[in-house]
């Protein structure tokens, strides 16, 4: 049987309004900020050491609030060097959202940043498509894996991707 949470791809406004209505009910982005605060800097202390660019790769992006404080933390971390993140979300009014949430931030200029409307499922069979492989230093799936066909494979896969001394950092309100 599908799970209710993968039922509302498939209608985004219903998927959008029910975040809201999570967001509005939970302490949900509170807690995420807590982590990025107090934990994220100590995470992400080995992830670009020497390097010339730090490539990040965040899964489910949604509009972008969580992943412009991480970037604020990679930028803290490692003042001045370049960053290439790349965002994976499917719905196109949240990557509406996001790309205005970078015109009004101020302090981006060396990061570039790269869409792709599509799912998690459809990254990995696009790279695999175009025999592909990037490596990453940082990749991050906030509230993402609800939605994938198979978690264990996703994870996995997304492993494979990560650069020597890089972290994958997967965030979810529950395991259920």
């Amino acid at each position: 049987m599908a799970s209710p949470m993968r039922s509302l791809l498939t209608n985004p406004d219903r998927y959008l309004r029910s975040f809201r209505l999570f967001l509005e009910k939970s302490t949900e982005h509170q807690s995420m900020r807590e982590f990025m605060e107090r934990q994220l800097p100590d995470v992400i202390a080995s992830i670009g050491n020497g390097k010339s660019t730090i490539n990040v790769l965040s899964i489910g992006g949604g509009a972008g609030e969580m992943d412009l404080l991480i970037l604020s933390k990679v930028q803290a971390r490692y003042p001045g060097v370049p960053i290439n993140n790349e965002v994976i979300e499917p719905s196109a009014d949240q990557i509406s959202k996001y790309k205005e949430r970078v015109a009004q931030t101020s302090n981006l200029g060396k990061v570039k940043f790269t869409w792709h409307e599509e799912t998690a499922d459809e990254y990995e069979s696009r790279m695999t498509a175009e025999k592909k492989s990037k490596k990453w230093d940082f990749i991050h799936m906030i509230q993402m894996l609800y939605y994938v066909k198979d978690i264990p494979a996703t994870v996995r896969y997304f492993h494979s991707l990560l650069e020597s001394q890089a972290k994958l950092l997967i965030i979810l309100v529950s395991g259920t």
